[in-house]
């Protein structure tokens, strides 16, 4: 049996297909390539070595190191060529003055060869110098060479200065680590030995004589390890490999990110692109397909032919897209364009390309299934009478198919607002699945009503185009709804990350202030030290609000675990009067008393917990309050109780003008305390990493909006194409009763516009709706909702989505309104 359509009449879902392939293969391709960078970089860390021998993480007796007993054990097996000891240490920050504090990874001065190269002045040498590497400089702020950091191996250890002396990019056969995000520090053995640091290695890369098999010398390796250092365990170099790389966070590309949650958005529009052209065009075909079940062809038959153009017109769009998508990877991959990638890493497998023209292929399959049932129920009489039997029964059905999709879209909404309460997102968004397809089910009714009122509005007289534009489509609804339905899935998904978005980061300055209320911390300053000089010096910094002084008490714990055993914590002495116009929140401060001691979640210590705290003048009973914001917190009461008259150290907490989220201020003060041995550290780095964030996603909703909007467009032009064929007779009774080449043209875009501004509105309501509801899971903490909505902005980035989709209506119907507007009367009226 002959197919029914030729590729050129399913023009439209063939570039869905390949859009959707495009990007699909593309994907693939940026993840094959980073899966290879990870790989060789895991290969590199391992070197030439057979065997890799890892400290037990659990083995407290030797803190995650490797005994020297062991080392040599190890080495002096029979098989062993060479035994290279991998040395890694962690230290804390404490910055003079000129950086934020943190955690960094000290590892031994490397030999530049390789990737390793020396960026920036020279490799340390003496006891006090180190080098660090470039994401140090990313993290501690006004860090260079020549800069001075106090670091400690431990908060208990006596703190270091040492100085930079040079900036050294790792490669990554020196360390077992990330590259490029991970904070390093090059010391030499002296250096580390004042630091505190071990020197035990926490790895040894064990290489095999030849004739010595890698499972061999796992074998007498592992044998060693159980009489020397049970807890160590020793492995294959192939199996570090493989672990490594798992590990690896090859997924945290910015690029990938963008790509899986396009994709899936591209893919789920084209099905229903594909399924609105062959719906379409098997209306168009009614009277052949008539003609066909005359002849005696089957529903089998109608359906197998169908299908067949399904196949080919998949398998062709999928083919297409996705070498479109290996071309562009190619110059990007090659450009650098994607992060740490270089062009070697340029990984193009057939199995890119059979996943993408396979999942092209099956989306098209499937969403021709429907269309296929359809083709296949016409009945013999069409051929004959012209017309569609059954008008009446498929209302009944278009009604019924409309109640069921209510009530699946009153479930998907009872679904997100319990992912609200449970504080769910998956629940919101299964949730929001199961509504946007009752709305699609429902979308004929809603073409109808909508068309109807809109039509009342402008009245046949006032409006006569616009009246006769809604009648067109509420005589039509699942033609409408057709066109409707892809717009709706992109402005949907597209609202919902916009509103989601701008909740979050209109929430974020109420949520950081109850997260870190202090803006600056600055210490340690000494018992012996006035702080009133160094609260003047902060004070007379731009930007600077307010700054207090609060004694900083170190004492003893017990209570606060199972086995009673005693823990050092220092706390602050917080009198509330006087932080009060410091603090950017008060929640902490509401169960501050004489009897209770305020603790952060980090210390794991549940609330309502009793301890007793040790300090040099006495004991005190006190109940844990867990509060976030203010770390270790009493009354000046309580710690009387605890340190009597002696002099205490102290820090300085410090409020900057406006929000806090101004750098200026921080910068000002560090440049201030430079030289002081202070440090200075603030709650900047929370507000940079979410407005990095926000800016990633903003890219996001941007590029998926455009690539969805221009599938979608394909599909309305090719439904308006359609719709012009089908009304020829029609329009040529409009031009024969005085209809204007204009005004044909206008009815056209009018009719696009309408169904265009339909599919927006529900897709910006509904999607608004998630959106919102998802930040309000995410912000609705214990410790209370954070939700902010920032009207004026979200309605500006919603009027935008809405526009935009109404400017695809206007571009997909400009071609075949012109065409609806060149048709000659005589000729349109001798049509059948």
């Amino acid at each position: 049996m002959p197919a029914l359509l030729d590729l050129r009449r399913t023009a439209a879902a063939l570039v869905a297909v390949a859009m959707s392939a495009a990007l699909i293969a593309f994907a693939f391709i940026i993840s094959d390539s980073l899966q290879a960078k990870v790989t060789e970089n895991a290969r590199a860390s391992v070197g030439d070595a057979d065997v890799v021998v890892l400290a037990g993480s659990g083995d407290k007796t030797t803190n995650g190191r490797i005994s020297e007993q062991a080392v040599q054990k190890v080495s002096a097996l029979a098989g062993v060529a060479s035994v290279r000891p991998y040395v890694e240490g962690g230290i804390q920050v404490a910055d003079s003055g000129e950086g934020q504090g943190g955690s960094l990874i000290v590892l031994d001065v490397p030999k530049i060869t390789g990737g390793t190269r020396l960026v920036e002045g020279r490799l340390p040498q003496g006891d006090n110098e180190i080098a660090v590497s470039p994401s140090v400089l990313e993290r501690q702020q006004n860090v260079k060479v020549s800069s001075t950091l106090t670091v400690k191996a431990s908060e208990d250890a006596s703190p270091t200065t040492v100085t930079v002396v040079g900036v050294v990019q790792p490669a990554a056969d020196i360390t077992r680590g990330d590259t490029g995000d991970t904070p390093y520090i090059f010391a030499p053995g002296e250096a580390q030995a004042a630091m505190g640091l071990p020197s035990d290695p926490a790895v040894l890369y064990v290489t095999a004589q030849t004739g010595t098999s890698d499972k061999e010398l796992l074998s007498s390796v592992t044998e060693a390890l159980a009489a020397t250092q049970p807890g160590a365990q020793a492995y294959t170099a192939s199996d570090i490999i493989t672990m490594r790389a798992a590990s690896s966070d090859a997924t945290a590309s910015k690029t990938l990110t963008l790509l899986q949650v396009i994709a899936p958005v591209c893919v789920v529009v084209s099905g229903i692109v594909i399924a609105t052209t062959f719906t379409t065009l098997m209306a168009r075909q009614t009277r052949q397909i008539g003609l066909l079940r005359c002849v005696g062809a089957t529903r089998r038959q109608i359906v197998g032919s169908v299908l067949r153009t399904a196949l080919l017109t998949g398998l062709a769009g999928s083919v297409a897209g996705a070498v479109v998508g290996a071309v562009v990877a190619v110059p990007v991959i090659r450009s650098g364009l994607i992060e740490g990638v270089e062009p070697r890493h340029l990984t193009i497998s057939w199995t890119s390309f059979a996943l993408a023209t396979l999942v092209g292929t099956v989306v098209t399959l499937v969403s021709v299934l429907r269309p296929a049932r359809q083709a296949s129920r016409v009945s013999p009489l069409v051929a004959l009478t012209g017309q569609t039997a059954g008008q009446e029964s498929l209302s009944r059905r278009r009604i019924a198919t409309a109640v069921a999709g209510v009530v699946i879209a009153v479930l998907g909404l009872g679904l997100i607002q319990g992912g609200v309460a449970w504080r769910v997102l998956q629940i919101i968004g299964a949730g929001a699945v199961l509504a946007v397809l009752g709305i699609i089910l429902a979308l004929p009714l809603l073409v109808v009503g909508t068309s109807r009122l809109i039509g009342l509005i402008c009245g046949q007289m006032r409006r006569p185009i616009l009246h006769l534009a809604t009648r067109n489509l509420a005589r039509n609804p699942g033609r409408a709804a057709a066109t409707t339905a892809s717009l709706l899935v992109s402005v949907a998904v597209a609202a919902a990350m916009s509103s989601g978005l701008s909740s979050l980061s209109s929430s974020l300055q109420a949520y950081v202030g109850y997260n870190t209320p202090i803006d600056i911390t600055v210490g340690e300053l000494a018992a012996d030290q006035d702080p009133s000089s160094t609260v003047a010096k902060i004070a007379a910094v731009d930007g600077v609000e307010s700054v207090v002084s609060v004694p900083w008490i170190n004492v003893k714990m017990t209570g606060s675990r199972q086995n009673g055993q005693e823990e050092s914590l220092t706390i602050a002495a917080v009198d509330k009067e006087k932080v009060s116009p410091v603090l950017r929140s008060q929640e902490a401060l509401e169960t501050l008393d004489d009897h209770t001691l305020v603790l952060d979640r980090i210390y794991n210590i549940p609330d309502g917990t009793t301890v007793t705290l040790t300090g040099p003048a006495g004991s005190t009973e006190l109940t844990v309050r867990v509060k976030e914001g203010l770390d270790a917190a009493v009354t000046p009461a309580a710690a009387q109780r605890l340190i009597g008259n002696t002099s205490t150290a102290s820090i300085l907490w410090v409020r900057t003008s406006g929000d806090g989220s101004d750098q200026a201020p921080v910068s000002a003060v560090r440049e201030a305390l430079s030289g002081s041995g202070l440090y200075v550290a603030d709650s900047q780095e929370t507000r940079a990493s979410f407005t990095d964030q926000v800016r990633q996603v903003s890219i996001a909703i941007g590029a998926m909006l455009i690539f969805t909007l221009l599938i979608a467009l394909s599909g309305l032009a090719n439904t308006f194409n359609v719709s012009v064929l089908e009304r020829t007779r029609e329009l040529g009774v409009l031009r024969a009763t005085g209809a204007q080449r204009s005004e044909i043209r206008r009815l056209l875009i009018a009719e696009a516009v309408l169904s265009a501004l339909l599919g927006g509105t529900i897709g910006v309501l509904l999607g608004c709706g998630v959106g919102i509801a998802g930040a309000s899971a995410v912000l609705n903490t214990d410790s209370g909702n954070f939700l902010t909505i920032e009207i004026p902005w979200l309605t500006l980035t919603l009027v935008g989505i809405l526009l935009a989709a109404a400017t695809v209506g206007v571009v997909a119907s400009l071609r075949p309104a012109e065409n609806a507007s060149r048709i000659p009367p005589v000729q349109a009226l001798a049509q059948d």
